[in-house]
């Protein structure tokens, strides 16, 4: 029998990341058990049992956690392999943020979420550290520098571990994740097996249900703050801030030649009969009504789906050292921000995680173009929970353009970002890359060399823009320019009491 421990802080997705990772498994492994650890109570046996995986639950109450789980591991053990159970997952909350479930020579998985805070990775504890795997979930919810920054933080952590996204919702993932899980040694008992970490050490009088607070109740192994320490090191150091004299890794730059897609399916379930192959330097527009899939077609491409994702596609690339870097830039809909940061610390953390050098440079530039695209000018110590929807966008479109060694672009409908799209695409489109744009603006889409036609969730066309669209292109920039001026005047206060007919009159 297989075992895998997994661990993480309640609700950072762990049962969602394991019945997913299951689905992924079904056909392979023929049966499936999980032993669920937690204090006081859970309502996550109820799920597996609907997924036809045997459960147990052992809850320790008011005992430690890390003391209940390790004097009951090795019986649960042993009642997988007596039930013939192929592949039995321990998950344990770790709500004293200290816990150790991993065991040495026991493929060992931490799973925390993007929303947890960018400071987390380091205040976990010996779940994560001395993880083999360490899954990133919520990554959706955020921006992707936001999610760079994250993993970078996850990384510093804990070094040796392999750092995966998965979506608890979609799946998204969750294959590469089940791909390591088959790896897994098979063991019969934990017998002389050993935690790669020490539980937590106390024993003192509250251990044995002492309940009055005050130093005479104190007693046994009992730690006290030295407050006198505290006071004459009281210089407030934030994690997060950077030396801009850091050390750089050096690491070889992706080179990308070819991405080819694989079609799926589509909502319905009809095969997707695409096969096709998009070269660097090419931009390819992705156009279709409201909810026909175009996002999901950026989301396969930015996680290299292998047939794993809802739409059954695989994105392959032909390039060199595709392991050593990001391969994905991706500018999406979705902007929030969770870390508690200004815009200079932001982007100094992200440059760090890209390995640029002169961090004082790229923060100035990155600010200095964002509020060329923006309508209302910020400052990099404005918290960037501070910025506007549209200060947003020009933000990550600026760190994208400027920050991003990614060999691909994604950019999901910046025509809402309610700045200069022009001079986005401007900075965005560089020399060497592959750029995909999802997009229901007509000017965006003929700027491409091809058009992908995406209906009831799968490519249905593939057209190669003509030099006559190119022509048009040209007009319509015009009557662009010109609805831009109107705009910029109503923002300024004037009234539009002009004539409007002769201010569109060679329109006509």
């Amino acid at each position: 029998m297989k075992f895998v421990t997994f661990s993480g802080p309640p609700s950072s997705g762990k049962t969602s990341v394991i019945l997913k990772v299951i689905d992924c498994l079904k056909g392979i492994e023929s049966k499936f058990g999980v032993i669920k650890f937690d204090c006081l109570t859970t309502y996550d046996d109820v799920l597996y049992k609907k997924a036809g995986v045997e459960v147990m639950v052992g809850l320790s109450g008011n005992l430690c956690p890390d003391h209940f789980y390790i004097s009951n591991i090795d019986d649960c053990v042993k009642y997988g392999v007596e039930k013939g159970l192929d592949l039995l997952i321990s998950e344990s909350a770790g709500l004293c943020n200290r816990c150790s479930p991993h065991i040495k020579d026991v493929l060992a998985v931490c799973v925390i979420d993007s929303l947890s805070g960018v400071n987390t990775p380091k205040k976990i504890g010996p779940m994560l550290k001395f993880a083999d795997i360490i899954v990133i979930t919520k990554g959706d919810i955020v921006s992707q520098a936001e999610r760079e920054v994250f993993k970078f933080m996850v990384k510093e952590a804990n070094p040796r571990a392999k750092a995966l996204y998965v979506n608890g919702l979609t799946g998204q993932g969750a294959y590469e994740l089940s791909l390591s899980i088959k790896e897994a040694k098979s063991i019969e008992n934990l017998e002389g097996k050993k935690l790669r970490f020490t539980m937590p050490s106390a024993l003192c009088s509250y251990c044995l249900g002492e309940t009055i607070i005050g130093d005479d109740y104190q007693t046994g192994n009992t730690k006290k703050i030295d407050f006198q320490k505290i006071k004459s090191n009281s210089r407030a150091i934030n994690s997060y801030s950077l030396d801009e004299d850091y050390e750089i890794n050096e690491t070889p730059d992706a080179i990308i030649k070819s991405i080819t897609i694989l079609g799926g399916h589509d909502k319905s379930g009809e095969t997707e009969d695409i096969n096709l192959t998009i070269n660097v330097g090419e931009v390819i527009c992705i156009v279709g009504p409201t909810g026909s899939g175009k996002s999901r077609l950026l989301e396969d491409i930015e996680c290299m789906a292998k047939g794993d994702t809802p739409t059954g596609r695989i994105i392959k690339i032909n390039g060199e050292n595709l392991l050593e870097n990001n391969l994905v830039a991706q500018l999406s809909q979705n902007m929030n921000f969770v870390m508690d940061v200004s815009v200079g610390d932001f982007i100094r953390m992200h440059a760090k995680s890209r390995d640029v050098r002169d961090l004082k440079f790229i923060t100035e530039e990155i600010v200095k173009y964002a509020n060329e695209l923006a309508g209302e000018k910020f400052t990099s110590e404005v918290p960037i929970t501070a910025l506007s929807g549209g200060q947003s966008r020009a933000l990550m479109i600026a760190d994208t353009a400027l920050l991003s060694v990614s060999p691909i672009v994604l950019i999901d409908e910046i025509e809402n970002a309610g700045v200069d799209r022009s001079r986005a695409i401007e900075l965005l489109v560089k020399e060497g890359k592959i750029v995909f744009v999802s997009t229901h603006d007509p000017i965006l889409a003929l700027l491409g060399d091809k058009r992908i036609i995406i209906k009831n969730g799968a490519i249905r066309k593939v057209i190669i823009t003509e030099a006559k669209e190119k022509d048009n292109l040209k007009i319509m920039k015009q009557v662009d320019n010109k609805m831009s001026n109107l705009r910029n005047s109503l923002r300024s206060g004037e009234t539009i009491s002009w004539n409007m007919e002769e201010y569109f009159a060679w329109e006509r």
